[in-house]
This record gives structure tokens, sequence and C-alpha cells, in this order.
């Protein structure tokens, strides 16, 4: 038998291929908001004449989307570039003024020297733009030090201006960094919705993270005694699948338990 595998986190899952009538990216849907009772609200679409259900594989597991990560990663990219743009304007300000410069110099201590130490990524690509953060990010916290001691030597003209090149080399530098960083977040995930029908031709919309491949399963390889620890809308674990990226163990999805 054959089946559309998808992934959420690390785990893959998969339905009948026979069940699958379209398979779509999630912004080409016009999905409108609708109460069903109870408090419950569900996205609708229309489908081939029928009103249908479009349900989140990240909702049923009770989980985040990929999606909502990626936004909250890229709102946090922004917020961080713009920390440094505003380290520099008060550091100006110190040096004109003569005030105290409060803001974090060692770049561990910043925000974004906190959040950089600590995040890691299964994205390679990712992981690498990240590294090069390191230099730039540091040169400019360094700056503090640097500059404030010129200024209390008589030099803050000779201050101010190493102060602007920097920022039309290294801020801006660290700012490309910034965007390239949030334009690989933004394309690394593409939400696509697979339009499932079941036995009694209803058609269920999921809402997947990552499309897969389709792959065949024997029967042996069904696994149906571990049912107990499934999902309620899970039918079985499909064992030793051979997928593009090794073997796995799959969840086997069923079409008419989704709307339960």
């Amino acid at each position: 038998m054959e089946y559309l595998s998808f992934r959420h986190g690390k785990q893959h899952y998969a339905v009948p291929i026979a069940s699958v009538r379209f398979i779509t990216a999630d912004n080409n849907l016009h999905c409108t908001r609708v109460a069903t009772g109870n408090g419950n609200q569900h996205d609708m679409v229309d489908f081939d004449g029928q009103s249908c259900v479009v349900l989140s594989l990240a909702n049923l597991l009770g989980e985040d989307s990929a999606q909502r990560a990626m936004s909250e990663l890229i709102e946090l990219l922004r917020a961080r570039e713009q920390d440094h743009v505003d380290w520099l304007d008060a550091l100006e300000q110190s040096l004109i003024s003569g005030a105290e410069f409060t803001k974090a110099r060692d770049p561990d201590l910043c925000a974004f020297g906190r959040w950089y130490k600590s995040f890691r990524s299964d994205n390679l690509m990712l992981q690498q733009l990240l590294e090069k953060f390191d230099a730039p990010h540091r040169r400019i916290h360094a700056l503090a030090d640097e500059l404030l001691e010129m200024r209390n030597q008589g030099e803050t003209d000779a201050a101010i201006e190493i102060l602007n090149e920097h920022k039309r080399t290294t801020l801006v530098r660290l700012q490309e960094l910034f965007s390239d960083a949030r334009n690989m977040v933004g394309s690394s995930v593409r939400p696509t919705v697979i339009m499932i029908q079941n036995d009694n031709d209803q058609v269920i919309g999921l809402k997947v993270d990552d499309i897969g491949e389709v792959f065949s399963c024997r029967n042996e390889q069904q696994d149906l005694s571990a049912d107990e620890f499934l999902p309620e809308f899970a039918q079985a674990w499909l064992k030793d699948i051979e997928l593009s990226e090794g073997k796995a163990t799959v969840m086997q999805l069923d079409p008419n338990r989704l709307m339960h």
C-alpha cells in the first residue's frame, strides 16, 4: 500500500495516498474562520462544491506549528537588530553629552548575545550563517570602552568620527546578516494543506509544516499492537519505512478519525 508522508518536528506521519484528493500551499487557500459551537472555531474552505474543515496537525498534536515558531524567530531577530541600532545611538549620545553609558558592553550579556550563545538549529545553513554574526557583533560592543576612553581623554570629535565609520560599515554588515537570517528562516517553512477524503466521502484539509514523499509499506510493517499509545486520530505505526533520509517509524493517520 502507498502512503504520503509529512512531518512535524522530527516525527513522520502519513495517510494512504488513495485518500489524498489535492495538495496545495497554505497561502493558496482562502480560508474562513467559522464558529462551530462550544466555543470552538475552525478554518473552512470551499473545495469541489463542499465546505471543508481545515485542521492543523500541530493543533491536533497540542504543539506549536513550525510556522508560528518561524514567525516568532523572525520577530526576535528584528528586535535584536533594532537593539544594536539603539545601542550605537545611545553610545553617541554619551559621547556628546558626557552622560554615563548604561547599556551592556559585554557582547555575551546583551539580549542578542544571551540568545546567540544558547540557540541551536537543525538547519545547517542557518547555523553557519549565525556563526558570521560573532565578529561584527563583538566589534560593535568593543566600541564602548574604546570610544568612551577617547572621550575621557578629550578626543570626543575623533571618537564620534570612528563611531560614524562603524555605523557605515560594521553595523551595516550586522544588519545584512540579520536580514539574511530572517529571509532564510522565512523560506525554511512552507505550510501545505492536504485535502483528504474519508470513507464517507467527506473531505478534510490537513495543514502540515513539511510535506514529504510517497512510500510503499507492506502489511507486515504495520504495527497495531501499540494502539493505546496512539492519538485518537491515528491508526498504526508503520515500521522500518524507507524514506530518502533513511529508515523511519511513521505514524499512520486515519482519515475517518481526523474530525474526532
